[in-house]
């Protein structure tokens, strides 16, 4: 490909258009700023220098796609990312041919890049995954198996962190570049020839073979690539269009896998993501003068984590778990007050969860903080090595329920049939603020086993006058007190039923209003003494009614052979897409008008 400096102006301009393009629509939509930011011109150089869709590139994650997405027909469509309806915040091969594979959690490109390719062998498959991804093990799985047997995968680090490569320096970059020059690349064909043909003899073979591996350990982090097999490339400026354009052109016609590694810088381009990467990785809506983000109050994850540092300034035995999400669970002050005591084990949540299992087996209080939809990274972990042994770990599930604008791959819409089907769980939703409070106050000393408490995203719901009771494994408590209808609530759902009181008075459809807090123990007194005084009986939760909780109800009804009819207000098991929190939970029946429609049809026998 001929590169020369009109053609590189024309990308440099286009480069600057890109980000002002990312700066404005997530200032108004929010989203994965600094991480995009960052792989601009290696983005654009592998859709310069690829033939796709017909080779294929996928992102690991996928929340770095959005450059992608402006590059391959989705321009005009750039302004709706992450609404309803619009343009997705991770690939999706229902919105492009150009996404080949769902993306959304870390780990899964290389094994799925790794079948396409074997399945593909005329096409180039590239794979992207950052420095964080390719320390998970589902990446090192896959780095292992591949080998030397695919002749057509590139993988591509995104470095954009000092984790990776941080002492190479300039001797580095020289080498890098001199690898990916005609005369080198020819000279390394003619050596590797003369050797495969067997033109020299095995003690100078093996000289060869030494001096090439020496020279290059000793300039290039590339040993362990290539010790699986990989031809390796790099260190490239990630921003250096000329250079990456060079390489990925070499790496094309090379007999791969060739394994580059690119440096970036996150936020690259706009200042206040560029002194605050951190921040502008994932951002709700945000000035875009100033970088400040309109307040939402006191969030559940705030309240977590304040909590628990009070809780751990008098108690030395709580430890803090979290996987890559330390201020996003609202572990941040915790790991400023208590270093020692906050493992962030990155992408590696199976880890986490049996580091945990470790800590409660030796009298430790562990509080795993990982969001609901990454718990599902760490089934057999969860089963296995805790609910097994029924350790009293503390998992904090947050980003429960419907979580909104991230999406199918991020709604928490699985936690509660999960934590049920596992041995020894106790599963917990606090429905305010307060209870969320009072329940870590209770976990604190608990030692009977496992605890799940699961939270909905952003600001705290606060009931007026708070619960007349303080939280109590296994009691539910009497919100509103009703006649014909018994509404049974779990977690968020109050905020949605308390909201629609007043309509449901009016429509003649008001009942007793039960805060159900307590999913794993159910209340059975509550049940055997209670429900029989009920012409109607309603479950409400935000997650899967397969295995939740008003199936949990109807199973213990069963056991006690009582007939008694049990009207649950859930989601189907389908793929819930991207869109604001509240229209999402309008749209599947679990709010407002749609949830007010629902009870009056289960009240009038419609389906």
């Amino acid at each position: 490909m001929r590169v020369d400096k009109e053609y590189i102006n024309k990308l440099q301009k286009e480069s600057q258009e890109i980000r002002d393009t990312l700066v404005e629509i997530t200032s108004k939509n929010g989203g994965h700023l600094a991480p995009n930011l960052g792989v601009v011109e290696l983005t654009q150089s592998i859709v310069e220098v690829f033939d796709l869709p017909k080779d294929k590139l996928l992102f690991d994650v996928g929340h770095q796609s959005y450059v992608y997405k402006l590059l391959t027909g989705r321009k005009d469509k750039f302004k709706t990312l992450r609404t309803k309806g619009g343009i997705g915040p991770f690939s999706d091969p229902k919105e492009s041919n150009f996404d080949f594979f769902i993306a959304g959690h870390a780990g899964s490109a290389l094994s799925a890049g790794a079948g396409i390719a074997k399945a593909n062998p005329e096409d180039k498959v590239i794979v992207v995954i950052g420095d964080a991804s390719i320390a998970n093990g589902h990446s090192l799985e896959a780095l292992n198996n591949i080998g030397e047997n695919l002749k057509n995968l590139i993988v591509i680090l995104n470095d954009n962190e000092m984790s990776i490569g941080k002492n190479v320096g300039s001797l580095s970059k020289f080498f890098g570049k001199l690898m990916i020059s005609n005369a080198y690349m020819n000279i390394r064909k003619d050596v590797r020839s003369v050797i495969s043909k067997g033109k020299v003899g095995n003690q100078v073979k093996s000289v060869l073979e030494r001096i090439e591996h020496s020279v290059k350990q000793f300039f290039l982090p590339s040993s362990i690539s290539e010790v699986l097999g990989y031809q390796f490339l790099g260190v490239i400026d990630g921003h250096n269009l000329e250079e990456l354009i060079k390489t990925l052109t070499v790496a094309k016609e090379m007999e791969g896998p060739v394994f580059i590694h690119v440096k970036t810088e996150k936020g690259k381009g706009y200042q206040l993501a560029e002194e605050n990467k951190e921040k502008f990785h994932g951002i709700s809506p945000f000035n875009p003068e100033t970088g400040e983000v309109e307040s939402g109050g006191r969030t559940y994850s705030n309240i977590f984590g304040s909590k628990l540092v009070e809780l751990a300034e008098s108690d030395k035995s709580i430890y803090a778990i979290s996987a890559a999400m330390v201020k996003g669970t609202g572990l941040g002050d915790f790991q400023n007050r208590f270093e020692d005591r906050c493992i962030d084990v990155g992408i590696a949540e199976g880890h986490g969860v049996t580091f945990s299992a470790g800590l409660a087996i030796s009298n430790k209080k562990p509080y795993v903080a990982i969001y609901s939809t990454f718990f599902q990274r760490a089934l057999d972990q969860l089963i296995h090595d805790v609910g097994l042994q029924n350790l009293p770990v503390r998992f904090i599930v947050d980003r429960a329920g419907i979580v909104g604008e991230d999406g199918k791959t991020h709604q928490g819409i699985h936690d509660i049939n999960m934590f049920l089907s596992m041995p020894n769980y106790r599963v917990l939703a606090p429905t305010t603020g307060t209870e969320l409070e009072e329940m870590l106050e209770f976990s604190k000393d608990f030692k009977d086993g496992p605890l799940a408490i699961r939270f909905p995203r952003g600001k705290a719901f606060e009931l007026e006058g708070t619960l007349k009771n303080k939280f109590e494994l296994g009691i539910w408590k009497e919100v509103r007190k009703g006649k014909k209808n018994l509404y049974l609530v779990t977690g968020a759902m109050l905020k949605e039923i308390v909201d629609i009181e007043a309509e449901l008075l009016r429509k003649g459809l008001d009942g007793t209003i039960v805060n159900c807090s307590s999913i794993r123990p159910l209340d059975e007194n509550f049940i055997l003494n209670e429900f029989s005084k009920y012409e109607n009986i309603f479950t409400f939760e935000d997650g899967y009614e397969r295995g939740g909780f008003g199936n949990e109800v109807v199973r213990f009804l069963n056991e006690k052979k009582m007939k008694i009819n049990i009207n649950i207000i859930a989601l189907d098991s389908v793929a819930i897409p991207h869109g604001s929190r509240n229209v999402l939970l309008e749209d599947y029946g679990l709010r407002g008008k749609k949830l007010i429609e629902r009870i009056e049809g289960s009240i009038n026998g419609e389906k």
